[in-house]
């Protein structure tokens, strides 16, 4: 389950990024960092947000969740879909 969702974070940030094209001609990899590496500004964050609501169909809690450190890098975004799957699978058996 991480590759798909590794390889779906990276083709929604692709298509971002060749949606609005910012001369970012790099491989992405899962260790760069949305802001630093990539570029990613706020609002790409949140347009990045809303695409991953729905393309698993889940929703972020700006209450208890720490978008800081969730949105730092693609890894530690894929770490929390995963968790947050696994608990959505979890709580349907």
């Amino acid at each position: 389950m991480r590759d798909e969702i590794l390889d779906g974070v990276k083709g929604i940030i692709e298509e971002m990024l060749q949606e609005n094209y910012r001369g970012f001609d790099q491989q992405i990899t899962e260790d760069m960092g949305l802001r630093e590496d990539i570029g990613l500004d706020s609002i790409d964050l949140v347009v990045l947000q809303v695409e991953i609501e729905d393309q698993w169909d889940i929703r972020f809690n700006p209450l208890e969740d720490d978008f800081l450190e969730i949105f730092d890098s693609i890894n530690s975004l894929c770490e929390f879909l995963k968790l947050r799957l696994d608990e959505k699978f979890e709580t349907k058996r």
